[in-house]
């Protein structure tokens, strides 16, 4: 539709300003301001912190002032050993929330396990840089800043049952970990991942989608395989579960509601939410974010406080529909999702027979890793009476101690 604008010779001039006013303002706004995406169902990162930071804070790894790039310049800061240990790499990146840069330091130890110790620093370029973070002996380790300004590890647990028993040589990198900043804290903290499947840490998915981008996995870009997969893989569905889309899930949504079916005669159903990784409808693999069946529900650990830290014995509260009293297992799973901790889920004390009922208990359970939590799933499983199969479910997801 088109309008027809009369302007006076007496307000020309205020509307030549105006307009000039606005398109300088909007140039300014499309040149400073970046644009952020997160994982729906995860707060805001550090990018958000304030109006006025946002406007130069960036999204993952920035190039370096080129005086701070070389090996040389951290060897006396940190400092390195000759001969035992070096500076093997130098990222920059807002990891502060803040528009000055901070550098993350990878310093690799010779000799068996290969160990690695991460420093991140602010104030870069000054005399003394200020140390802030600093992580160290990581089993043949990686670092990186993740596209939310998170800092990112990996590493081997050499307990878990990827690697134990296993030579050095045979080992793999399988316990990936999240820190991000508090301004409380004035350093990094861990922080977990808000997604349970396809990767259950941040550092896995972003690798996921680089591999996806690349033309591998491509069922990670299609929600209801994704959900057949979370049936197949966790729950021992089988392969010709029915999977059919709630709500969302098209090319350019960043969002899906699924919901799967077991086709038994006595098989449950399931649903599942998914967000996009970091809500990217432009090709962003479709993550698990929640799993849950009509008439259960685990209500502690909270499962919409996804980094809440949990500790062993761990107290499990919910509801679920119960069978002679019932209800079925509460579970603790790791980052690898092996079963760490097993409890049964009751009705109370005193309270016989069937329906849906709430439930409280206690799970103690024992993890591979000692050197700082991890994230991981506390889960309620109902089984059916007809074949044993899971009938219904309920997840939280924790940071495990």
């Amino acid at each position: 539709m088109q309008r027809s604008i009369h302007i006076t010779t007496s307000t020309l001039g205020s509307c030549w300003f105006v307009l000039l006013v606005l398109m300088f303002t909007g140039c300014g706004e499309s040149s400073t301001t970046p644009t952020s995406h997160v994982l729906r169902g995860q707060s805001p990162g550090p990018a958000s912190s304030s109006a006025t930071a946002t406007a130069t804070i960036k999204l993952g790894p920035q190039p370096c002032p080129a005086a701070v790039t070389t090996a040389s310049y951290w060897d006396a800061i940190i400092p390195t050993q000759p001969g035992n240990t070096k500076v093997e790499n130098v990222t920059c990146g807002n990891l502060m929330g803040v528009s000055s840069l901070q550098a993350m330091v990878a310093v690799r130890t010779s000799g068996t396990g290969a160990m690695l110790d991460v420093y991140v620093y602010n104030h870069i370029i000054d005399p003394h840089p200020s140390k802030v973070f600093a992580l160290m002996g990581l089993y043949k380790g990686e670092a990186k800043i993740s596209s939310y300004n998170t800092l990112l590890t990996t590493e081997v647990d050499q307990d878990s049952s990827k690697n134990k028993g296993k030579s050095d040589a045979e080992f793999v990198l399988d316990l990936s970990r999240e820190f991000k900043w508090s301004d409380a804290a004035a350093t990094l903290m861990p922080t977990a991942f808000p997604g349970i499947f396809p990767d259950i840490t941040r550092y896995q998915a972003e690798d996921d989608q680089q591999a996806v981008n690349q033309g591998n996995s491509p069922w990670k870009l299609d929600a209801t395989m994704v959900a057949t997969n979370f049936a197949t893989s966790l729950l021992n569905w089988p392969s010709d579960s029915s999977a059919t889309i709630v709500s969302g899930g098209g090319q350019q949504d960043e969002n899906a509601v699924v919901s799967v079916k077991n086709p038994k005669p006595a098989g449950g159903t399931i649903k599942l939410t998914m967000n996009r990784l970091e809500n990217n409808t432009n090709g962003g693999i479709w993550i698990v974010t929640n799993a849950v069946s009509d008439g259960t529900a685990i209500t502690e650990p909270d499962p919409n406080k996804p980094g809440q830290q949990i500790s062993s014995p761990v107290a499990v509260k919910g509801k679920g529909n119960a069978f002679e009293a019932v209800i079925g297992k509460i579970f603790v799973l790791d980052h690898n999702y092996d079963q760490i901790g097993i409890g049964d889920a009751h009705t109370p004390a005193g309270i016989e027979g069937n329906g849906n009922t709430t439930f409280s208990t206690s799970v103690t359970y024992t993890s591979t890793f000692k050197n700082g939590v991890q994230d991981g799933l506390v889960v309620l499983y109902s089984y059916s009476n007809a074949d044993g199969s899971i009938a219904a479910i309920a997840m939280s997801k924790v940071l495990l101690k």
